[in-house]
Formats: structure tokens, sequence, C-alpha cells
């Protein structure tokens, strides 16, 4: 897991050399999913763009960013 700010994370990432033409959907699909299967209900891809649609929407913690998810349609 990566200390540092996830922008870093996302630009050095070496799974994603290459991928500066890309959306960010496109982008975050090739990223490793850290996660250990027991428990996964959602893919890490739906749960990375939710969380960012709410802090684009103006979400500024874990508990916004769940609001905004059980609010939006």
């Amino acid at each position: 897991m990566c200390r540092q700010s996830a922008t870093v994370c996302l630009v050095k990432s070496p799974s994603l050399a290459g991928c500066s033409g890309l959306s960010l959907a496109e982008r975050l699909v090739r990223l490793p999913d850290p996660r250990h299967r027991r428990g996964v209900r959602h893919p890490i891809v739906a749960v990375l763009l939710i969380a960012a649609s709410a802090v684009a929407a103006g979400a500024r913690s874990y508990t916004a960013i769940g609001q905004w998810a059980g609010a939006s349609p």
C-alpha cells in the first residue's frame, strides 16, 4: 500500500507506465487490487470511481463519501 498521496501513487505506479493518454477509469483498471478476496463485493474500479466522484462533488471525509454514494442514483 502506498503511504504517499494518491496522486503520487497513480503517477509513479509501475503498472501505469505509458498511460498518459488514458481516462481515469482506464488508468484505474490497470491498478492492482490490494484487497483480499474475502469480503470483496464490488470491483475496485467502481469503488474508486465513486470515491473520486464524491470528492469532486465536495465530500471531504470517508463518512461524506459514503453518504454521497448512498444518496446517488
